[in-house]
C-alpha cells in the first residue's frame, strides 16, 4: 500500500471545512453590507426628521440605536 494512498474521508472533510469557511465569508459580507444599509436609512429617517441630537446618540449608543430602528421600523 502506498502512502499516497487518496483518504476519502480526509478529503471529503476537508472539502466541508473549505467551503464551511467560504459560506461564512460571504454571509459575513451580506450581513455587513444589510447592517450599513440599515444605519444609512435610519440616518436618513433622522435627517429628514430634522432629528440630528438622537442621530449623534444612535451613533454612539447601540442600544438607542436599535430603539430607533423599532420607532422607524428598520
Amino acid at each position: 500500500m502506498s502512502i499516497f494512498e487518496y483518504n476519502e474521508e480526509k478529503h471529503m472533510k476537508s472539502e466541508r471545512e473549505e467551503w464551511h469557511k467560504i459560506g461564512l465569508e460571504e454571509g459575513r459580507k451580506e450581513g455587513l453590507k444589510a447592517g450599513e444599509q440599515r444605519l444609512s436609512q435610519l440616518i436618513q429617517a433622522l435627517l429628514h426628521a430634522g432629528r440630528t441630537e438622537d442621530m449623534q446618540l444612535a451613533l454612539s449608543n447601540p442600544e438607542y440605536r436599535e430603539k430607533l430602528y423599532r420607532e422607524y421600523n428598520l
